[in-house]
């Protein structure tokens, strides 16, 4: 008989869609189930306000509200949210914004491994 196992839960937030459905099919396979999916900083705050994820994985780069609006937005909502920083922007400006904010850094492109280990890094967090 098989013990149903929690799953930690994610949502995805990117302003491209193959982005979104990259990020879906790869986290899964690290073990994470995707409860949700946002377009901007924005709809990411909200639907962390809504689904109260294990973690948050939130492209820097999005028109109109970008990673830091959503970053300001959910650790409003909760100071000790799990956030993963998804992006191709590798300014000193933005890598020292995130670093500050002990936000660890997911670099595009990435591998398989390098995503594992940053969530199995995440989820130990207390």
């Amino acid at each position: 008989m098989m013990v149903n196992e929690v799953k930690n839960t994610c949502i995805i937030i990117d302003d491209m869609k193959s982005h979104q459905f990259l990020l879906s099919q790869m986290v899964e396979i690290c073990g994470l189930e995707v409860i949700g999916v946002g377009e901007n900083g924005k709809e990411g705050t909200e639907i962390f306000q809504k689904l109260k994820p294990d973690i948050v994985f939130l492209d820097m780069r999005m028109p109109k509200y970008d990673g830091f609006f959503a970053i300001d937005g959910i650790t409003k909502i909760d100071n000790s949210a799990k956030i993963i920083a998804v992006t191709a922007d590798t300014t000193s400006e933005t890598f020292g914004k995130l670093n500050s904010l002990h936000i660890p850094i997911l670099s595009k492109p990435y591998t398989m491994e390098t995503l594992q280990k940053i969530i199995d890094k995440e989820l130990l967090k207390n």
